[in-house]
């Protein structure tokens, strides 16, 4: 989830409060977690209650078995459209199938000059599971950290890695790299599940004045599931290749199908992601 006002001031300190995710969550921690995800989930919904808005997922039983399958890590990843994408996205959830796996709810990466500004807001969104990255820090960040290990211990990680959001009239935009590197760190191989989300600018516009509009219709598209175990393992094993290379090829892989999850639906034009590719094809060691 992201707001909507970033504060510029806290863009030079970075992330400025103690870390806001015990390594052992007590029983009192965890049941503050479950009350806030409880509470967003259900204040998601109230922007599609009564015919206000309506919400479709496509292959939804798809999302739900990977979501239910504890013995492997998932990796979702989407792109970008309203500030607030996350959660309204996850509104695809019935209170039964939300409760159910809440225990494996999503971890999701936010902008910490944006929803960690100031420690009530900190509390909150760790609570909800959102955690602080910071722009210009890199792949090997406290938060990136901390992605790869819940991913070790076969959690949910949903990431947007377009890492910000995207007008619909604008180019397909590189992915971050950080997305190559949980891939490349991780022990045990996601699963990666693309999603496309369509017309959620509508509901929640990009630009001000923010607040809900009604009266449209919001499809979640979920992609095929893949894992990138073979690709990992083929470009570890090419001793000329850096690690930023390795991290480059995977990275462009999930770029490739979420991009074409988004021509499949209409959303971005055909052969958007070959000319993208195209103007991108160099690694970094043959510059």
């Amino acid at each position: 989830m992201t707001g909507t006002q970033a504060d510029r001031s806290n863009d030079r300190q970075g992330f400025r409060f103690a870390w806001p995710f015990p390594k052992h969550p007590s029983a009192l921690y965890k049941m503050k977690s479950y009350l806030t995800m409880s509470f967003i989930s259900s204040l998601s919904k109230v922007m599609f209650l009564g015919g206000a808005n309506k919400l479709v997922a496509h292959n939804k039983e798809r999302f739900l078995n990977l979501l239910q399958d504890k013995s492997r890590p998932l990796l979702t990843v989407s792109n970008h459209r309203s500030n607030i994408d996350d959660p309204l996205m996850w509104a695809i959830l019935t209170y039964r199938e939300f409760l159910r796996s809440i225990d494996r709810n999503r971890y999701t990466l936010a902008a910490h000059n944006i929803c960690f500004t100031k420690q009530f807001h900190t509390t909150m969104f760790s609570l909800g599971r959102c955690v602080p990255i910071v722009r210009g820090e890199g792949v090997y960040q406290k938060a990136m950290d901390f992605c790869v290990e819940q991913l070790d211990q076969n959690q949910w990680v949903h990431i947007f890695p377009e890492g910000r959001v995207v007008d619909i009239q604008t180019e397909p935009l590189r992915l971050k790299w950080g997305v190559g590197r949980l891939i490349m760190d991780v022990k045990k191989d996601p699963i990666v599940l693309p999603i496309w989300c369509k017309n959620m600018e509508k509901v929640w516009p990009v630009k001000p004045p923010y607040y809900p509009r009604f009266g449209h219709k919001v499809d979640i598209f979920i992609g095929e599931p893949f894992d990138l175990a073979s690709l990992k393992r083929e470009v570890e094993q090419c001793e000329d290749l850096t690690t930023e290379d390795r991290r480059k090829i995977l990275t462009d892989e999930i770029q490739r199908r979420i991009y074409l999850l988004g021509e499949q639906v209409g959303d971005v034009p055909k052969g958007a992601i070959e000319a993208l590719a195209q103007r991108h094809k160099l690694l970094p060691s043959q510059r």
